[in-house]
């Protein structure tokens, strides 16, 4: 059971102040408060008594009380006699309210203060458990303290003994508080009857293990050089399977009271909170009649104003409607010729006059918004243009820099690879010439003289025969491969070009794989699908463009997925599939695959927005 589901459980029982206060108190309140003081009546009401006036069925406000016998007895008081007993009715309202407040706040309160002492008591209770348990695992320890002191050891066992009293009957006050209070309890009854049991359990079994140790360790008349046999078989002690055993129940049966513990904690919060509860129910209640007070003592106060000025209010309401709800077909009803009249009739003909022009002015606001919104989405338009040829400017421009830089850059290697490439076969040759002519040297002077003799062993010459062939192929071998990738860097530098070629698709593919080749000799496996496919008319530069980005997505694809599955590094194999095939007769399809991470949908809407990256 988590904390929240005890919390939950413990709101549903019904002996629960905070529900029941919820229930019972706080709806009522809210619903008066909304009813008198946050949401008066609306002008709109008000107009709607005016139309009615103004037909000849005005009903006072008076009149609108459901009993006939309390509507004519208010009918025959005065003024004096309203307003005496109105107030009278709020004041007496607020003493009830008071005292209604302080009876079912002390009721609230003496029972959550009931549960709060529960708990505290339950806690003190836990805690004491906790305390003695581990007064009596200790036990062992302190023995090695006081080995070959009879006096201290035989007091150490009375307090073991004593300690194993006090914990059997700290069970058996809880079992009774548990017995007393089923249902005021942090956690289930059952389950701290179960928890009790089973240390109940372990205890008796513990006891009986310190007493088998006591007749085997026989502290009497030890002497210093048993001492430390003795020390050593009471460190023993605790490697006991059984002692091992009972030191792992201990330790699960903690973890439990430890929970039961935090739910006690839990169970104080939850009854404090319920005595300031109880104290914000005592105030709302006393609160809510003071205001259901001054709300009487208010409609008293209108009842009598309605009597005295009545006319002069209707011009007045009808005034505030037509301001605050912009309603220019109101008006003001004329039931009088005085100047009250006057001033409604001269209201009437201006409000008449104000909705004309406001009418005006709404179809020409509405025209102007009009015109603002589709000027609005031309510019829109032009400006998401713009930055559409702006963009591709910056990047035509980077690609025509970035191709001049690439074909100077080729350009520079390409010429002392050239001279390197061309010296090598003379150098081969010359080489070989060199190597026969040592080999007439030794083959008519068979015995060199020491000197020579000792450098030849010095420069190990067979070897230096054997691998001079080798050397030289192999800088041949590395002379090649610059070349082949100067010539796919002078392919990439044509990164400007704006016209149409046909090219052969797998020579651009190739190119690119030739560029990323040193990030796809690490465990990349490369499986190129190629059908046979005719040249076609494309922007090349643009397309290896495309093919690099790709690949390198891919390969970065790969990595991440290769250090994320590093521990099992032997059952993923970074795979890039290349498959080319004729769609029709003037397409071509090109699928690039690998095995890595996928791109999450969210960023798979965006791939081609401008300036996503």
């Amino acid at each position: 059971m988590t904390k929240s589901d005890w919390l939950k459980s413990r709101h549903q029982r019904s002996g629960n102040y905070l529900s029941t206060s919820r229930t019972i108190g706080e709806p009522n309140v809210n619903f008066m408060l909304f009813s008198n003081s946050r949401h008066p009546p609306k002008i709109a009401n008000n107009l709607a008594i005016t139309k009615r006036q103004n037909s000849g069925s005005y009903r006072n406000p008076i009149t609108l009380l459901p009993l006939p016998l309390i509507k004519g007895w208010i009918r025959r008081l005065s003024i004096a006699q309203k307003i005496g007993y109105g107030y009278s009715l709020a004041i007496g309202v607020s003493i009830l309210g008071t005292t209604v407040g302080l009876v079912l706040g002390n009721y609230y309160q003496e029972k959550a203060q009931h549960e709060l002492t529960i708990a505290d008591q339950q806690q003190h209770l836990l805690s004491d458990l906790e305390n003695t348990v581990a007064s009596v695992r200790s036990h062992p320890q302190q023995l090695v303290a006081v080995l070959g002191q009879s006096s201290q050891f035989d007091t150490e066992m009375a307090k073991f003994l004593a300690t194993m009293k006090s914990g059997n009957n700290l069970l058996l006050e809880f079992e009774q508080f548990i017995e007393t209070n089923p249902h005021h309890l942090a956690i289930n009854s059952t389950e701290l009857k179960s928890l009790l049991k089973e240390y109940k359990t372990n205890l008796d079994s513990y006891n009986q293990l310190v007493q088998y140790l006591w007749q085997q360790i026989k502290s009497d008349h030890l002497k210093p050089e048993e001492i430390q046999n003795v020390q050593q078989q009471l460190l023993n002690f605790m490697r006991w399977k059984s002692s091992t055993d009972l030191i792992i129940q201990f330790e699960l049966l903690s973890e439990r009271l430890n929970e039961a513990k935090e739910f006690a904690e839990l169970q104080q919060i939850a009854a404090n909170n319920k005595l300031e509860h109880a104290e914000e129910l005592r105030l709302q209640i006393m609160v809510f009649s003071m205001i259901l007070s001054v709300g009487i003592a208010v409609v008293l106060a209108l009842i009598t104003r309605d009597a005295i000025a009545r006319p002069l209010e209707k011009v007045t309401q009808v005034a505030k409607a037509i301001v605050q709800e912009s309603n220019f077909d109101l008006r003001t009803p004329v039931t009088t010729e005085d100047e009250v009249g006057l001033l409604a009739t001269s209201l009437n003909q201006l409000v008449e006059c104000v909705g004309d022009y406001t009418e005006e002015l709404k179809l020409a606001r509405q025209t102007l918004e009009q015109r603002v919104e589709e000027r609005t989405q031309e510019l829109t338009q032009a400006l998401r243009e713009l930055q559409q040829t702006q963009a591709q400017l910056v990047q035509s421009e980077k690609m025509s820099s970035l191709g001049q830089m690439v074909a100077g850059i080729a350009h520079e290697i390409n010429n002392p690879i050239n001279f390197i490439y061309g010296n090598l076969e003379y150098a081969k040759s010359s080489t070989q010439d060199l190597l026969e002519l040592i080999r007439l040297y030794r083959q008519e002077y068979p015995s060199p003289t020491p000197v020579i003799q000792d450098y030849l062993e010095e420069i190990d010459l067979d070897f230096l025969t054997q691998d001079m062939p080798k050397l030289l192929s192999s800088l041949r071998m590395g002379a090649e491969r610059i070349q082949e990738i100067v010539v796919s860097l002078r392919k990439f530098s044509r990164l400007d070009e704006a016209q149409m070629k046909a090219v052969d698709i797998h020579e651009g593919l190739e190119n690119t794989l030739l560029i990323l080749n040193n990030r796809l000799n690490r465990q990349i496996n490369v499986i190129k699908k190629y059908e046979h496919l005719p040249r076609i008319n494309c922007y090349p530069a643009q397309l290896n463009q495309v093919f690099l980005n790709i690949l390198t997505n891919a390969i970065d694809a790969l990595e991440e997925q290769r250090n994320l599955q590093q521990e099992e590094i032997g059952k993923f194999k970074p795979t890039i599939i290349i498959q080319t095939h004729k769609v029709g007769d003037r397409s071509i399809l090109v699928k690039i695959w690998n095995n890595g991470k996928e791109i999450p949908a969210d960023i798979q809407e965006k791939l081609f927005d401008p300036f996503f990256t």
